[in-house]
């Protein structure tokens, strides 16, 4: 049995993109880098001028968050939608999702108060608060599972992860707080005060960086 050998990948270069491709990209990286300019510097500098023009970016982006967020809702309902039409597995899940969108959806729009609408506060009263307070819940089982798995006082660190995490929680109830020393509250305190916040802090500004650079690379669409 003979095969047919493989042909050698072509050595040649790729074509570039269009002009027009790099022109709106560079275009975009172009508004990104003046707006972040333009917004760092109001925050550093006392300026009324740059103050105005600060204020016109965020109802832009404010504006721009709208038209995404009804964009968004329509991708949703269209995927759904198509799942119905497919008779797609969970299905039914989908008809529930594109019902609760189209009730909210029209209580809100049918009421001169929109979202003050009575029928809308009941909506969330009774059904979305309700329903994130529960998936706030289940954080605790997941925390504990965590803990119980990579906390074990076997792996390497795993004792002092352990004590630090039983530390906290026993200084954040009321109940321990009455009957440890209050030096060691005290201590505990200052510890997630300073050390532990200063440690989040650089965490949050590290992957605030990291994305604004994954950002850019998307923009200039560099691979």
């Amino acid at each position: 049995m003979t095969t047919t050998p493989t042909p050698p990948p072509s050595l040649e270069p790729s074509p570039p993109p269009p002009v027009r491709r790099v022109a709106v990209q560079w275009s975009a990286l172009l508004i990104v880098v003046i707006a972040v300019a333009v917004l760092g510097a109001e925050r550093l500098v006392d300026a009324p001028p740059l103050a105005a023009v600060a204020q016109k970016f965020y109802t832009w982006g404010v504006i721009l968050a709208a038209v995404a967020l009804l964009l968004g809702m329509l991708s949703v309902a269209a995927v759904h939608l198509r799942q119905i039409v497919a008779g797609a597995p969970g299905w039914p899940n989908s008809v529930a999702l594109l019902v609760a969108l189209l009730v909210v959806l029209g209580t809100g729009l049918s009421h001169p108060a929109g979202v003050g609408n009575p029928v809308v506060e009941m909506l969330f009263d009774a059904l979305i608060a309700p329903g994130q307070a529960t998936l706030f819940a289940l954080l605790a089982f997941f925390m504990a599972a965590a803990a119980y798995r990579y906390g074990r006082v076997g792996r390497p660190g795993g004792a002092w992860l352990l004590a630090g995490v039983l530390l906290v929680f026993a200084v954040q109830m009321p109940l321990a707080q009455s009957l440890l020393p209050p030096a060691l509250t005290a201590w505990v305190r200052w510890l997630v005060d300073w050390p532990v916040m200063a440690a989040l802090r650089g965490v949050l500004l590290g992957s605030s960086l990291a994305l604004a650079l994954i950002a850019l690379r998307f923009l200039v669409a560099q691979r």
